[in-house]
């Protein structure tokens, strides 16, 4: 394998031009006199539009838990400790919605996580989707470069 395999949390459309449009906002707060309103608005989409992920760097035995900002990544890579297994598992990722000051609502959906394990218990997660083939298809690439078990956890 010669390329990096990246891993970043998925984002909705709607999540990213909204907190697009907020950042602008606050772009053009910066330059028509509230520069302390500018800097706020645009510190608080900027956490928004902020995405979690891992890459892996199987070569070189590397990995590094980064934070992406418009595809422009940040972190420290890490030396890819021994690998024991990979685990794919299944659960329910549940959402909170609240209109007003009325009743929450509560969503619950099926996402597949994979892991990769080390030191008995420790983990790296490195994806989090609904997507039940996706994942199949990444922890099947990454067992076989790791020459590690892969143990499947679901329904």
């Amino acid at each position: 394998m010669k390329n990096n395999l990246f891993f970043i949390e998925e984002m909705s459309i709607f999540k990213k031009i909204f907190f697009s449009v907020i950042f602008g906002l606050g772009i053009f707060f910066l330059f028509s006199g509230g520069i302390i309103y500018g800097f706020v608005i645009m510190g608080i989409a900027i956490n928004f539009l902020m995405q979690k992920g891992v890459e892996l760097d199987l070569p070189n035995m590397k990995y590094r838990e980064l934070m992406s900002w418009y595809g422009i990544k940040f972190g420290k890579w890490k030396q890819l400790p021994d690998i024991e297994y990979i685990s794919i598992f299944e659960t329910k990722k549940s959402s909170r919605f609240r209109a007003g000051g009325g009743n929450a609502t509560y969503i619950s959906e099926v996402i597949f996580k994979l892991n990769m394990f080390y030191q008995r218990n420790k983990h790296i997660t490195l994806l989090a989707t609904k997507n039940k083939d996706k994942v199949m298809e990444i922890a099947t690439i990454i067992s076989q470069e790791l020459n590690v078990q892969l143990n499947i956890a679901t329904k």
